[in-house]
């Protein structure tokens, strides 16, 4: 009998199939979408119609195969390389500053190019703070309630990152990451008071970072009034908001959409979801929805079921990065956030951001395929106890079979 159980405990259990449908449903989705929008594109771009659907099919596969293997590896091992991989990420988005080394798009320098394909190291950055956050926080609660010895440590990391993060300049990240971080210190303990002190400090700094560069500033007025520059600053938000406008309810077809064929820059990217509402309508946007929500909702319940702090963090932190990448894409798209360039989660094409995504997806399935076993285990020792309570009145020699069984399963669960 104890040799039965110390196998169950070793064995790795199968992912979350909820999670992983949702995951799998979104990228077929992507797919579709992505050849629906890039076609034409690649066309002119390339004169190869099929070039950008060729890589997608190639980042998929590799993105699935990072998630398995992250998932692969026991959350305790994640909470000792947890400052090594911070470390590692700080140096990389260091390395993306330096002339030759970094690449240069579109006036920001946020890429490495790598076998001829460019990596945003942040990306990689994203899921190393959430570790960072969720090993300090995890390894010392009693000092959530003091500011020097508790928060000052994660907000000075936090500082640094946001600071490399406006150099390149990449104020959308910079955003997202310390909303992710926020929501963590919350989680994790920290007071809302003071919590409620660096928000009252950090909105501040926020408009003097925004007023800072004229493109910044013509991206607010813009997204307050597009009209007034409809040719310029607001060209991209008014073609996306006709893109949602002409869907409708049941949309105008997979295939049949107009602001595809050059009129709503970065299509397939992060303005897919308003490809995505042209086509398919009203109704498509609300089944994509439908997928995140029941994406976000099984992250947090199985955050939930955590017992230990690191674990129930680092779900967390996934999660809520997953999710205000949503918003924020969906917002922007919408007309309802200044425009920024995030895209969609498991959606947008993009190699990088697949695969920043796909870690944090296998973080949380890491958590879920080395906890399951143990928890089972745990409801199975509670049964175990309540027989032992009604065995007591029955016989000494019933008892006798029944301990060792009991002693092997705390061992096992140890």
């Amino acid at each position: 009998m104890s040799v039965v159980v110390k196998k169950t405990t070793d064995r790795l259990q199968a992912p979350d199939p909820i999670l992983l449908g949702c995951i799998l449903a979104l990228l077929l989705f992507s797919l579709l979408m992505v050849y629906s929008t890039s076609v034409s594109v690649a066309e002119v771009r390339y004169h190869a119609p099929l070039r950008i659907i060729g890589h997608w099919l190639i980042y998929i596969p590799v993105g699935l195969f990072v998630m398995w293997l992250v998932s692969r590896v026991d959350i305790t091992w994640w909470r000792v390389l947890a400052l090594p991989l911070l470390v590692v990420g700080l140096l990389l988005m260091i390395a993306v500053l330096i002339p030759g080394v970094g690449r240069e798009i579109n006036g920001a320098q946020r890429w490495f190019s790598l076998f001829g394909q460019s990596m945003q190291p942040v990306e990689l950055l994203k899921p190393a703070v959430i570790l960072y956050m969720a090993y300090y926080m995890g390894s010392f609660p009693e000092r959530m309630a003091h500011v020097l010895r508790g928060l000052a440590p994660m907000l000075v990391v936090l500082m640094i990152v946001l600071t490399l993060l406006l150099l390149q300049p990449d104020f959308g990240s910079a955003v997202l990451l310390s909303a992710v971080c926020f929501g963590m210190w919350f989680i994790g303990g920290v007071p809302i008071r003071h919590l409620l002190l660096l928000i009252a400090t950090f909105i501040p700094l926020a408009i003097v970072v925004m007023i800072a560069e004229p493109y910044r500033v013509e991206r607010l007025t813009s997204f307050l009034d597009p009209w007034q520059d409809q040719y310029g600053s607001g060209y991209q938000l008014i073609q996306s908001m006709l893109a949602f406008g002409s869907g409708g309810l049941f949309g105008a077809g997979l295939g049949q959409g107009v602001q595809k064929l050059f009129y709503l820059p970065e299509v397939f990217t992060d303005f897919i979801s308003a490809s995505i509402g042209e086509e398919l309508g009203m109704l498509g946007m609300l089944s994509l929805l439908s997928l995140f929500i029941v994406l976000l909702g099984r992250g947090v319940w199985l955050a939930i079921l955590q017992v230990e702090m690191f674990p129930r963090l680092v779900i967390m932190g996934c999660i809520l990065s997953i999710g205000l990448a949503l918003f924020i894409n969906l917002g922007a798209a919408m007309g309802l956030l200044p425009t920024k360039g995030m895209p969609l989660p498991f959606v947008s094409y993009g190699g990088s951001a697949l695969i920043g995504e796909c870690i944090l997806i296998g973080l949380v399935l890491g958590v879920q395929r080395h906890s399951g076993g143990n928890m089972r285990l745990q409801k199975s020792a509670g049964s175990d106890k309540k027989k032992r309570a009604r065995v007591d009145t029955v016989s000494p020699h019933t008892m006798a079979l029944t301990a060792p069984i009991t002693s092997d399963r705390k061992r096992g669960q140890l």
